[in-house]
C-alpha cells in the first residue's frame, strides 16, 4: 500500500476543539474562513424548518417517554455531526437514517436506505443503489447527492475514509445511485473491509444544508485554505428547528419542561407509527424506579425496577471496555509477563458481574470486539488464548517473580528493590470499576496511587500524551467499524494510544509462540506487514489466516486487557408495550431505533 495512505486516522475530539479555538465553538461561530460570499450559512440566519406533522399528536398519539435527557431546547444541543454540541446518542439514533446498519449477530450489513449494491472483483469500484422512497422532513427527497455530500465531508474532515478514496471520487450517478472508486493502492482491499468503510454511513447531513462546504473543499487551492472550510464546518450551528432530518423522528417542540418528537412523515416506515417520544419528563433510574419510563438505554446494574421492566438481547457497538497500559512504568512497558500479571490480579469476572450484568465477558483478550471476533479468528485459536478474566493471584505472583519482583511483608518490590507503584489516573466515567481494579491490585501489594478526573481533563491531561501506568477507557477498538483490521490498526497505530505508533508498549515486529499453540516454537509477527496483508486478503480463509495470527500475537503480549465488550443495554415497559424481548431486531448498532423500525411498537 502506498506509504502516505497506510493509516487511517479519524479526527479527534482535540482537533475540532483546536480547529474552533481555545473559545470554544460557540464564541467562533459565523466568524471563521472564507468571505461573505463563499460562508452564506455561517453569515445569515438558518430558517425554521417547515415539518407537515399533525399537530394534535398529543391526542391522537401514544405518548412513549424515553429515560434519556435529550432536550435540544436554547441550543442545549447542535444538530452538526462535526460540532462539540452534538449528540451522538439518543438524539442522532433517533433522527438520522443510515445507508445500512450491522447485526453482530448475523455479522453483516442489513440495507437500510441502501436497496443493493455492487463491488467489482478487480478494482473495488463501487456503485450504490438508494430507495426512492426516503424524504427529509421538509419534505425534500433523499437522493445520492446527500450520501455523496455526508461520504465527501467525512472525507474533508479526516474521518478515515479519505484513506481508502479520494473525495474527488465519490460520485452521483443518476438521483438514487452513487460511485466510489478507491485509491490505486486500495483498489485490492478486503471486501468486508471496504464495506466498514461506508456502509453504516448515517445521513446526519444534507446537500441543501452542507452541500456548500463541500463546493468549497473542492475548489481549495492549498492546506491554509482547507483548514479554514474545517473551521467553518465545525462552527455551523443548525438548532433542532433549522435541522433537516432524515430519520424515523422529527423534533417539532422543545421547551424548558420537555422535547418531543414526532414520526417523520416522510419516512416510509415510521410514517404509520402511532406513537411519539417525549423527553425530558422523567429520566434515567429516577424515571424507572417512578415507573415513568418505557425505557433506559445502558445502564443494566439496577435492581428492584417494577415488574413491567424486561431486558432484551444485548447489542454490542463495535468497541470494548479494556485496562489499559501505558508507557511510564518502565517494567509494563517493557514486559508482557508483567502486563499479564496485572491482568491476572484483578477480578474481571466480578466487576463485568456488579457493573455490567448480563453483558458477556471477553475470555479471548486478543485486539478483537468479542462481540464478533468469531468471524475473523479460527475456533481452535480462540480456545488456546488466554483467558485473562477470572483473577488468578498465584499465576500473577509467579509471572512476577519470574521477572525478578520480590513480595515482602505484602508488597512487590521491583528488580531493582524499589518499592512497585503505579500511576492509576481514571477519567470519572468509570470510578465504579477503577476503585473495584484498585482494591483487587492493593490486596495483591501493587502500590496504586489511583484518582479520578473529570473526562475532559483526563482526556487532555493524561491520555493525549499517555500520562499513566494503567488506566481504563470503554473505545479499545474502532467503534461502529466491525472488522479485526479496523480494531487493531487502532490499538496498535491508532493516534492516541497506538500501542506501537504512540505508547511504544510494543514494537512492530514481534516474537510469540507459534498461532494457536502456547508451547510451541516461536514465530516473528510483523504488525504492520500482516495488518497490511489483512487489508488485501483475497477470500475469507486468507482474512482467518491473518486475524489469527494478530490475534494470537495480541493475546500473548496484552498491550492491553480487554475486559467486555461495551453493550447497549435497555430495560424496556414490556409490562404496557408490546416489545418482543427475543427478536434479533436489536442486535444492531442503531440501539432501539432498528427494532422499531423492523417491529413497530403498539401498547399491550
Amino acid at each position: 500500500m502506498p506509504e502516505n495512505h497506510r493509516r487511517p486516522v479519524a479526527v479527534s475530539r482535540r482537533k475540532v476543539l483546536a480547529l474552533t479555538g481555545v473559545a470554544g465553538v460557540g464564541a467562533v461561530a459565523g466568524c471563521l474562513g472564507g468571505d461573505d460570499d463563499d460562508s452564506d450559512l455561517l453569515n445569515g440566519e438558518l430558517d425554521t424548518v417547515d415539518v407537515d406533522y399533525d399537530e394534535n399528536y398529543e391526542e391522537e398519539m401514544n405518548e412513549a417517554v424515553p429515560s434519556g435527557a435529550v432536550n435540544p431546547f436554547n441550543a442545549e444541543y447542535i444538530f452538526n455531526p462535526y460540532h462539540t454540541s452534538w449528540n451522538q446518542g439518543d438524539a442522532q439514533e433517533t433522527s438520522f437514517e443510515y445507508l445500512a446498519v450491522y447485526s453482530t449477530e448475523e455479522g453483516e450489513f442489513l440495507p437500510r436506505v441502501a436497496e443493493d449494491w455492487e463491488i467489482d472483483e478487480e478494482t473495488a469500484a463501487t456503485r450504490v443503489e438508494i430507495s426512492d422512497e426516503y424524504g427529509w422532513s421538509d419534505g425534500s427527497p433523499v437522493t445520492a447527492a446527500d450520501f455523496v455530500t455526508a461520504l465527501k465531508l467525512q472525507a474533508y474532515l479526516d474521518q478515515g475514509i479519505e484513506t481508502y478514496v479520494d473525495p474527488d471520487d465519490i460520485v452521483v450517478d443518476g438521483d438514487y445511485a452513487f460511485e466510489l472508486q478507491p485509491r490505486e493502492g486500495y483498489q485490492n482491499v478486503e471486501e468486508e473491509l471496504w464495506l466498514n468503510q461506508w456502509a453504516e454511513t448515517i445521513l446526519d447531513v444534507s446537500e441543501a444544508q452542507y452541500g456548500e462546504f463541500v463546493e468549497r473543499f473542492e475548489d481549495a487551492e492549498d492546506d491554509d485554505e482547507i483548514e479554514s472550510i474545517q473551521q467553518d464546518v465545525v462552527s455551523f450551528e443548525p438548532e433542532w428547528d433549522e435541522a433537516l432530518f432524515s430519520g424515523p423522528f422529527v423534533f417539532v417542540e422543545a421547551n424548558e419542561e420537555y422535547a418531543d418528537q414526532v414520526p417523520n412523515p416522510e419516512h416510509p416506515i415510521a410514517r404509520d407509527w402511532e406513537f411519539y417520544l417525549r423527553h425530558g419528563q422523567a429520566e434515567e433510574e429516577a424515571g424507572l424506579r417512578a415507573g415513568e419510563v418505557d425505557w433506559e438505554h445502558n445502564d443494566p446494574t439496577l435492581q428492584d425496577l417494577p415488574e413491567k421492566y424486561d431486558v432484551p438481547p444485548v447489542s454490542f457497538s463495535g468497541q470494548s471496555f479494556a485496562l489499559l497500559f501505558g508507557p511510564e512504568d518502565e517494567y509494563i512497558s517493557s514486559s508482557p509477563q508483567v502486563r499479564q500479571a496485572i491482568a491476572h490480579a484483578v477480578d474481571f469476572e466480578r466487576l463485568v458481574d456488579e457493573f455490567s450484568p448480563d453483558t458477556p465477558v471477553d475470555p479471548y483478550s486478543c485486539g478483537i470486539d468479542a462481540g464478533y471476533v468469531e468471524f475473523f479468528v479460527e475456533e481452535d485459536v480462540l480456545e488456546a488464548m488466554t483467558n485473562y478474566v477470572p483473577q488468578e493471584t498465584d499465576l500473577a505472583a509467579e509471572l512476577l517473580e519470574d521477572e525478578g519482583f520480590t513480595l515482602d511483608d505484602g508488597q512487590w518490590y521491583t528488580p531493582d528493590d524499589e518499592p512497585w507503584e503505579l500511576n492509576f489516573p481514571v477519567g470519572d466515567w468509570f470510578p465504579d470499576q477503577a476503585e473495584m481494579i484498585y482494591n483487587n491490585l492493593d490486596q495483591f501489594g501493587v502500590g496504586i496511587d489511583y484518582y479520578v478526573d473529570e473526562m475532559p481533563t483526563w482526556q487532555a491531561e493524561v491520555e493525549d500524551d499517555s500520562q499513566y501506568d494503567i488506566s481504563v477507557h470503554l473505545n479499545y477498538g474502532m467503534a461502529r467499524d466491525y472488522h479485526a483490521h479496523a480494531d487493531l490498526q487502532e490499538e496498535l497505530f491508532g493516534p492516541v494510544r497506538g500501542a506501537i505508533s504512540e505508547t511504544g508498549v510494543l514494537e512492530n515486529e514481534v516474537e510469540v509462540p507459534e498461532v494457536g499453540n502456547p508451547d510451541g516454537e516461536t514465530i516473528t509477527v510483523d504488525f504492520e506487514e500482516s495488518l497490511n496483508a489483512l487489508a488485501t486478503a483475497e477470500d475469507e480463509e486468507e482474512v482467518m489466516e491473518h486475524a489469527s495470527e494478530l490475534a494470537w500475537a495480541h493475546n500473548q503480549l496484552l498491550p492491553a486487557a480487554m475486559i467486555h465488550p461495551w453493550s447497549e443495554h435497555y430495560w424496556v415497559n414490556a409490562g404496557e408495550w408490546d416489545f418482543d424481548l427475543e427478536s434479533d431486531d436489536w442486535l444492531t448498532s442503531n440501539r432501539i431505533v432498528h427494532y422499531f423500525l423492523e417491529n413497530g411498537l403498539e401498547p399491550q
